[in-house]
């Protein structure tokens, strides 16, 4: 007999079954108990939280004779009554031709539907009422959903609509507003992880407490995907399911592994990042995986901390921030693994590193010439659009010094210092300080071997190339050059 999966094994038999959508179980078993069913049902969620098995429920329990003894007699029914999977309707509902399911996803055109849905009018063969589970609705075309429409807002007697669908913004409002709709909650790890325990004892099999909750975590609120990674565990370990077995099974990279890097990172040790990552690449995963499932540790171990009281978790937030934006980089790159190597590199630097190097230390004499020719020739700029005639006044000069807010002018000769501080440096004084937005003193001093002006508005390293090649012409040519 060929293998059976875990995920139809494991399909709820009775509502009671229902794991983790106990406000849809309790609703439907009241409305059961009380023949108050409706004849069309929109189910909505996420992948593997139980939409088609809810149907599968419904439809049982609709034909289930028991459940129809209970409502003719006015006995409530128990969520384990439904449907009670002993009597003729029950035992014969995969094979009943009055149970229809349809996946839309790959018959979504008009032509599929009409024919599904050609035998809707005609009374039913066995069964009490007639069932159509239709999964995925939102997959049909246009002209599809317009010929389910009409028979859903005047359904024949004797027939259900079921419709599962796990993007209802995709289902016209005139469907929508023709359901009752259920909506499947994604089912939490602390459900899922105390199930597979339970399922692993039926099959006679160990299963760690750890392995379970790293399944459930794995699954992210699907059962469907729980079971299915379970049954992958089963059929490859022995007796007994480990942590270990579940991450070299799946493909996954240790917790060890993770917590070594995280470590080594809060250590500021790259040597150790190092040999944390290499170890991780070895064991094939992509560099997207492991910065994933980085992250995923992380938010666990704040988690950790929040249930213990600890608020000291600044360094993981910089961590996380750090892998969500390498993350975003390696999309569409060639080198992810060598971003997320550089990611956690950086991370493990020495903080002083990050640290802005300290401006070398000026001579007294000099003081910051660089920061005193920025305002200088910035402030020469702003005249040159304002007052010409000032800004030729200063254009000779060549920025010496600043130490204590006092700029230094230098001049070639007494003449051009003396007509400056004369005519304008008071004008040129409150010009600099209205640019710079604090007082500033101007000083000014004669030396006949200063360099040309047109050296001292050159960056290095121009300044020192124009200079050797001022000195290899004549004085008269250097003039020239200056002029």
């Amino acid at each position: 007999m060929a293998y059976e999966a875990l995920y139809t094994r494991g399909r709820p038999k009775t509502l009671s079954q229902l794991i983790g959508q106990e406000h849809i179980s309790n609703a439907l078993a009241r409305a059961i108990s009380a023949g108050k069913t409706s004849h069309a049902y929109l189910l909505v969620g996420t992948r593997g939280t139980g939409k088609t098995s809810t149907a599968r429920l419904l439809s049982k329990a609709m034909n289930c004779e028991r459940v129809h003894e209970a409502q003719l007699a006015g006995r409530p029914l128990d969520k384990k009554e439904i449907p009670c999977n002993k009597c003729d309707s029950c035992r014969n509902f995969d094979s009943s031709p009055d149970s229809v399911e349809f996946d839309a996803a790959s018959n979504r055109s008009v032509e599929d539907v009409t024919r599904l849905l050609s035998t809707a009018y005609l009374a039913p063969l066995r069964a009490r009422v007639k069932t159509f589970i239709i999964d995925e609705v939102h997959m049909l075309s246009f002209e599809a959903v317009n010929s389910i429409l009409k028979l859903i807002e005047e359904p024949p007697p004797n027939v259900a609509f079921f419709l599962a669908t796990t993007e209802i913004n995709k289902v016209p409002m005139t469907i929508r507003s023709r359901c009752q709709v259920l909506n499947f909650r994604l089912i939490p790890q602390a459900t899922i992880a105390p199930y597979l325990l339970t399922l692993a004892r039926r099959l006679n099999v160990t299963l760690q407490e750890d392995a379970a909750k790293k399944i459930a975590r794995l699954a992210e609120g699907s059962m469907r995907d729980a079971l299915t990674y379970l049954d992958q565990c089963y059929a490859m370990a022995d007796k007994e399911i480990t942590l270990e077995n579940v991450n070299e099974t799946l493909g996954l990279i240790s917790d060890e592994n993770l917590d070594d890097i995280i470590s080594a990172i809060k250590a500021k040790d790259r040597a150790a990042v190092g040999g944390a990552i290499t170890r991780a690449f070895r064991s094939g995963l992509a560099a997207n995986i492991i910065a994933e499932s980085l992250i995923t540790r992380l938010r666990d171990i704040e988690f950790d901390m929040l249930d213990k009281g600890d608020r000291n978790f600044s360094e993981f937030d910089k961590i996380i921030d750090a892998l969500r934006a390498a993350l975003g980089e390696m999309y569409g790159s060639g080198i992810p693994d060598i971003i997320l190597e550089m990611t956690l590199m950086k991370l493990a630097a020495p903080v002083q590193s990050f640290v802005a190097p300290p401006m070398p230390a000026q001579t007294p004499s000099r003081g910051n010439l660089d920061a005193g020719q920025k305002i200088f020739y910035d402030t020469l700029e702003v005249l040159n659009g304002e007052n010409k005639v000032l800004a030729a006044s200063v254009d000779k000069a060549v920025v010496t010094g600043f130490a204590d807010d006092t700029l230094t002018l230098g001049f070639k000769n007494k003449t051009m210092a003396s007509l400056f501080d004369t005519n304008s440096r008071t004008q040129f004084e409150q010009a600099v300080t209205q640019f710079v937005g604090r007082p500033i003193k101007i000083s000014v001093v004669v030396d006949e071997n200063l360099p040309p002006p047109v050296l001292s508005r050159l960056p290095e390293p121009e300044r020192s190339n124009l200079a050797n090649a001022i000195k290899t012409f004549q004085a008269s040519d250097a003039t020239k050059i200056n002029d």
